[in-house]
């Protein structure tokens, strides 16, 4: 998939070119990366792209996918198409957010759905992904794990330094959020070094980075939590009560779910752990990448 959404996006920048013949040349750019004034990544075009294509086209094989670029390139230039889907999507997003906080109104405990102003200036660095750079230090060559690795630190670092500075009010969302980008970014990690233990790619700097990250040990690892934060069930598949009546509290966040499910751990110690911990990855993430590297410009209006 990643190596889909590479090809696309090179396609489609390369055909930006005033002539043709420069296509070969290698001289477009086919990334973006967006970081703040610190260097720390925030995002990413081919991640951006990837989320706005369709998962069972981009899981076919690269043959595939370049046949299907070359009958109606007009399809996967989206420029326009992308403004209106952020639209749409925003527009449904705070019509949802209206519903509850009309719904929640009316519930016996007090909840607040507000958020704090966040300015963030952004600035961008653009690469070829098939040329060598600090980023890609082999060229197309191995360029797969890199991206992989970016797409990982963009989500959450997204999170870490530009979702979560507009905090104000918790009544369970901020803990939610972060816990589903934490777990998952653990067992894509994971997925990753069985990758390259399988494939015989595994170097010993490698694997000092998966066991600076503790991979092995993840210590905040729930199903039962994870269960919840993804589909907001208090029950399980048999019908079982997930928080242990002792636990049971309706003025609390989550109800006592987290106290039940981490040994008495409060939401807002498990909500700082879990921060702490992704900001750790997010740091050996970056410095694998070397992101610090990063010749970035601000990004203007």
């Amino acid at each position: 998939m990643i190596l889909n959404i590479d090809y696309l996006q090179d396609q489609v920048f390369k055909n930006m070119l005033k002539f043709d013949f420069m296509r070969s040349w290698n001289m477009h750019y086919n990334l973006g990366i967006y970081t703040d004034v610190h260097k720390r990544v925030v995002g990413n075009t081919q991640y951006g792209y990837y989320m706005l294509q369709e998962n069972r086209f981009l899981k076919k094989r690269l043959e595939e996918v370049a046949t299907a670029y070359s009958v109606t390139p007009e399809k996967f230039d989206l420029s326009e198409q992308t403004k209106k889907d952020s639209y749409e999507y925003a527009y449904k997003c705070g019509q949802v957010i209206g519903s509850m906080q009309s719904a929640l109104a009316s519930f016996d405990t007090h909840v607040s759905i507000t958020t704090k102003d966040n300015g963030i200036d952004y600035f961008y660095a653009d690469y070829n992904t098939n040329v060598k750079s600090s980023l890609f230090p082999t060229g197309d060559d191995g360029k797969a794990t890199m991206l992989y690795l970016l797409h990982a630190l963009s989500t959450i670092n997204f999170l870490l330094y530009v979702l979560n500075g507009y905090e104000k009010d918790d009544y369970g969302w901020w803990l939610k959020i972060n816990y589903v980008a934490y777990y998952y970014t653990i067992h894509k990690l994971r997925d990753l070094q069985q990758h390259l233990i399988q494939n015989k790619l595994l170097t010993s700097s490698i694997s000092d980075y998966f066991t600076s990250i503790g991979l092995d040990n993840a210590k905040y690892l729930n199903k039962t939590f994870r269960n919840y934060v993804m589909h907001s069930r208090l029950i399980d598949k048999n019908g079982k009560m997930l928080i242990d009546s002792e636990n049971l509290d309706k003025a609390k966040p989550l109800f006592g779910l987290v106290e039940t499910c981490f040994d008495g751990m409060s939401y807002y110690e498990l909500k700082q752990s879990i921060i702490s911990e992704t900001a750790k990855i997010s740091n050996i993430l970056s410095t694998w990448l070397g992101i610090q590297n990063l010749n970035i410009s601000p990004l203007k209006d």
